[in-house]
């Protein structure tokens, strides 16, 4: 680290007297607070919970299921009824009963072929009250079936391929999303700085401006200068008091902003201190970049972008018209009019069935090529789309890593010139004082040292602007040589 000498000589910057209802905000303790408890950290922690609970959606709807389904169709008062007759007549006859059924399902999606295979028991019961009573039972201990809809396309693999991804891209999204907010923190706290610090410049003009005037004014009655540079003195104190006044109100206004945005309690008075100390840094470019490949979300989006693209051309293919649907089912059943005899006694009988169904298209009118074709066309714009994006995130780590590098360079210059223009300011009062020069040239000289004193201020925002926007674009932390990395905790 290299400490950057402070140019200013405003001690109430660098060190303050705080009372117990002031709160002094250093640049990291800023950032540091957005972070943990901005608005903009709380929708980054529910975006980076949304995802994480769907992937546990996605992964738990790949793992067996059980379930338990029951029925009940009942007529206990009586229901009339169309009932076919032995000799083929229908008939309509007053019944009077009670169906119940319950099944235990346990399913498991097949991912390698995209069909589903389930064991289930069920029990079935029926109890009839009128015309005659009666109470019969039929169970069915164990039965398997297997289900494949279609064979052309199977969406598990490529769920499979596609939700890792999603997942992967929501965590480091998440990493971005508090590495934004830090900028953005970055951006409110020179704001807030840049409003006190001209307020500070202008409490000084203001304070040197009433000497000069009542200097001024003895040096008149005295006949050393004349009405014409009096009145100009006492205009430029009006100025500079005028001044002052809307700089206080912007530096609230300012203030009032960064406490907002840290979610800070209403009421909160707060003061901002000048960032003193900058990391010594010099990215090389090939680090930045390989950072950023291994880092970044967009990266991901790239590759699952490109899989969807994909998807959607295996879809069409698959979905061209021609069906082949499997379902077989195998299993064992008794009945009886007890319970015990439906499990252990009664006759034992096979339950077996096997459906095949196919769809084959005769005439289409290239329905399904054209699917097929639209799917292609639309996955080569998303490449075009995506190589541009490519280049752009490249350009963008270039230009910005570089942008970095000379950044230290500009600002100490900035604080070079400070120092030169403040020491040159000094000087030029003196000679005013003597009668040397002009007042045109005594304030020539204050404006060039307040214009120093915003570059100084404005090249260090640049400063951290950059380095915040490079931990952005790489997720690395430079300084510690690692990559950065957020934990949150659960609901």
């Amino acid at each position: 680290m290299t400490k950057i000498p402070i140019l200013f000589t405003f001690c109430g910057l660098i060190t303050c007297t705080v009372t117990s209802a002031q709160q002094t905000l250093s640049l990291q303790g800023v950032v540091q607070q957005a972070q943990q408890q901005s608005p903009s950290y709380y929708k980054a922690r529910s975006s980076a919970l949304n995802s994480l609970y769907a992937f546990r959606y996605y992964i738990a709807g790949r793992r067996p299921q059980l379930g338990l389904q029951a029925s009940n169709n009942s007529s206990f008062l009586g229901n009339i009824e169309s009932i076919r007759q032995p000799d083929g007549t229908y008939a309509f006859n007053r019944s009077s009963y009670s169906f119940t059924f319950a099944s235990l399902v346990a399913q498991q999606v097949v991912p390698f072929t995209g069909g589903q295979l389930s064991v289930a028991t069920n029990l079935q019961r029926n109890d009839v009250f009128d015309p005659a009573s009666g109470i019969s039972y039929l169970s069915t201990p164990f039965s398997v079936n297997y289900s494949q809809p279609m064979l052309l396309y199977n969406p598990y693999r490529w769920d499979a391929r596609i939700q890792p991804l999603l997942y992967e891209e929501s965590k480091k999204q998440y990493v971005e999303a508090l590495e934004k907010t830090g900028l953005e923190a970055s951006g409110y706290f020179f704001d807030a700085l840049m409003a006190q610090q001209q307020e500070m410049i202008l409490q000084q003009n203001v304070a040197n401006t009433d000497t000069l005037y009542r200097i001024s004014k003895g040096r008149f009655e005295l006949g050393k200068i004349a009405e014409n540079e009096l009145l100009q003195i006492e205009l430029n104190l009006l100025n500079a008091r005028n001044n002052l006044e809307q700089a206080t109100l912007s530096k609230e206004i300012a203030y009032r902003q960064l406490t907002q945005f840290l979610s800070l309690p209403k009421g909160s008075t707060v003061q901002v201190a000048l960032p003193d100390i900058v990391p010594s840094l010099q990215i090389p470019l090939d680090v930045a970049q390989r950072e950023a490949q291994d880092n970044r979300q967009a990266v991901l989006a790239f590759r699952r972008q490109r899989l969807q693209a994909e998807q959607e051309v295996a879809e069409a293919r698959g979905n061209n018209g021609y069906q082949l649907n499997l379902s077989a089912n195998f299993g064992q059943a008794r009945q009886g009019t007890s319970l015990k005899n439906a499990y252990g006694g009664g006759n034992l009988q096979q339950n077996q069935l096997l459906s095949v169904g196919i769809s084959i298209p005769i005439v289409d009118w290239g329905k399904a090529r054209n699917r097929v074709r639209q799917a292609k066309a639309n996955q080569e714009l998303i490449e075009i789309d995506i190589q541009q994006q490519e280049r752009s995130f490249e350009q963008e780590i270039y230009l910005q890593t570089q942008q970095f590098n000379i950044q230290q360079k500009l600002l100490e210059s900035a604080a070079k010139a400070d120092t030169i223009a403040r020491q040159r300011y000094e000087i030029t009062k003196q000679r005013y004082f003597i009668g040397k020069i002009s007042i045109t040239d005594l304030n020539l000289a204050q404006q060039e040292k307040d214009m120093a004193n915003q570059n100084h201020i404005n090249a260090l925002r640049s400063f951290w602007t950059s380095y915040y926007t490079v931990r952005l674009l790489t997720l690395y932390d430079f300084e510690k040589s690692q990559k950065i990395k957020y934990e949150f905790a659960e609901r």
